[in-house]
C-alpha cells in the first residue's frame, strides 16, 4: 500500500521535464567570485574662463533670491500646516463639547420624564382627595351645605349701575 507522498516520488521519475533541471549548468550553488569593481579616476578641472566680479555679484543675488524664495514658500507651508492642525484640534475640541452637551440634554430629558410621570401620579383626583382627607382634616361636602345663589337679581343690579355710569359721563 502506497500514500500519496509515494505516489508522487514515484511519478515524477519518468517525468524527462523534471530529469532536465538536473542537467542546469548555469545555477550552482556555489558563491558567486567577488569581482570588486574598478576606482573611478575622479579628475578636477580648472574653469578655464574665469568670471568677472560682477558676473558673481549677478550669481549670489540671484542664488540669495532663491533662498529668500526657498525660506518663505516654506515659512508659508508651516503656517499652513500649522492652521490646518489648529482648526482639526478646535474641529475635535468643539465634537467633544457637543457630546458631552448632547448627553447632558439627554440626561435632562429623562429627568423632565421622570418628573412629569412623578407630578402626573400626584394630581391624580385619588392623591387630592387623599391628600384633602388625610394631610389637611376636610370633609366631603353634604348636601345640606350646598347654598344656592340667584345671580339674576346681581346681573340687573350690575346692568343698571353700568347705565348710570355711562348717564352720568354722558352729561
Amino acid at each position: 500500500m502506497t500514500n500519496t507522498g509515494d505516489f508522487r516520488r514515484y511519478s515524477y521519475l519518468g517525468d524527462t521535464s523534471y530529469l532536465i533541471n538536473s542537467f542546469d549548468v548555469g545555477r550552482s550553488s556555489a558563491a558567486p567570485a567577488y569581482k570588486p569593481e574598478p576606482e573611478r579616476n575622479l579628475k578636477v578641472r580648472e574653469n578655464a574662463k574665469r568670471k568677472s566680479k560682477n558676473q558673481l555679484l549677478q550669481e549670489q543675488r540671484i542664488g540669495f533670491g532663491r533662498v529668500v524664495v526657498i525660506a518663505v514658500v516654506s515659512i508659508l507651508m508651516l503656517a499652513m500646516f500649522f492652521g490646518v492642525l489648529n482648526t482639526f484640534a478646535k474641529k475635535n475640541e468643539l465634537n467633544h463639547e457637543i457630546s458631552n452637551l448632547e448627553s447632558q440634554l439627554a440626561v435632562a430629558q429623562s429627568e423632565n420624564t421622570r418628573i412629569n410621570s412623578e407630578l402626573n401620579s400626584l394630581v391624580s383626583m385619588s392623591m387630592i382627595d387623599k391628600y384633602a382627607v388625610e394631610e389637611l382634616g376636610m370633609t366631603k361636602m353634604q348636601p345640606q351645605q350646598i347654598s344656592y345663589i340667584d345671580v339674576s337679581q346681581f346681573k340687573e343690579e350690575h346692568i343698571n349701575a353700568v347705565e348710570y355710569v355711562n348717564q352720568k359721563l354722558d352729561k
